[in-house]
């Protein structure tokens, strides 16, 4: 391997064992022994790392933790306001020429709309800024929830659940099985509910570092009842969420998640 990947791999190894402050630290022999390196490798990569201020060592047990250059840079992009950059995100995604995109968050049994991307498709529908809808009825609002445990959803309707659309979950039981669809797919679905004619996708993103979690949303003409879900569209949507996951250690995006044979 070249010195820059062999300086990444000694760098990968403190996200292998999710290693914090609190906890002991990478020595040398982890480097040589993980990485199978020759000792003066291992060695000459170290002193480099550490000169330039991508590791720090500890004087007393002799480990290396992450240093201050590179805890600098996460810290100015784990600092930024989710609602920035989720919003930055979706601005790049090809699918808003068709497509209406919005960023939500959940207050209580509501989710409002933070930011508003509109599309040029003639039939965009742009819901303004500021504003509140049911979370049950909206696929944001329900992927909002999904994030939270059965209990707090519950909580969050102790004062009795009431539903205007006939395509949401008409029964809080109702509401908990789409949920747990919501949860093992990664996604949500919404067709023809609050706006008759418009579907939408939605999906989540949360920054652990600040306790943050915010929806993304493309919304676009609903289509046939054969083919609830714009495939291309739900490709565009997860894969800028789970790009966004793996930058903000979202272990939500973790797991592989599939496109339904729907939509395909």
């Amino acid at each position: 391997m070249s010195t820059l990947e062999n300086a990444a791999a000694i760098l990968s190894l403190f996200a292998q064992r999710q290693t914090n402050f609190s906890q002991p630290g990478i020595s040398f022999s982890d480097v040589v022994a993980q990485l199978e390196l020759p000792k003066s490798t291992a060695s000459r990569l170290l002193k480099t790392l550490e000169s330039q201020h991508w590791l720090k060592r500890d004087p007393h047990t002799r480990h290396y933790h992450i240093g201050s250059l590179l805890l600098k840079v996460a810290g100015f992009y784990l600092s930024t306001p989710l609602v920035e950059s989720t919003a930055m995100a979706m601005r790049r995604l090809d699918h808003l020429s068709i497509c209406t995109g919005y960023i939500a968050v959940l207050e209580g049994c509501e989710g409002r709309v933070m930011r508003a991307l509109p599309g040029k498709h003639f039939m965009h529908v742009v819901t303004p800024v500021g504003a509140l809808s049911p979370a049950a009825e909206t696929s944001v609002g329900r992927a909002l929830l999904a994030r939270e445990s059965d209990e707090q959803v519950r909580s969050h309707y102790a004062e009795g659940y009431r539903v205007q659309s006939p395509g949401s979950p008409q029964t809080l039981d109702a509401l908990l099985k789409e949920l747990a669809r919501i949860r093992s797919r990664g996604w949500s679905l919404a067709r023809n509910e609050i706006l008759p004619g418009i579907s939408s996708l939605a999906t989540t993103v949360c920054n652990k570092h600040r306790s943050e979690t915010v929806g993304l949303c493309l919304s676009y003409p609903s289509l046939s009842e054969g083919q609830p879900c714009a495939p291309e569209v739900l490709a565009a949507l997860i894969a800028v969420s789970r790009t966004l996951g793996e930058t903000l250690g979202d272990s939500y995006w973790e797991p592989i998640r599939q496109l339904p044979a729907s939509a395909m």
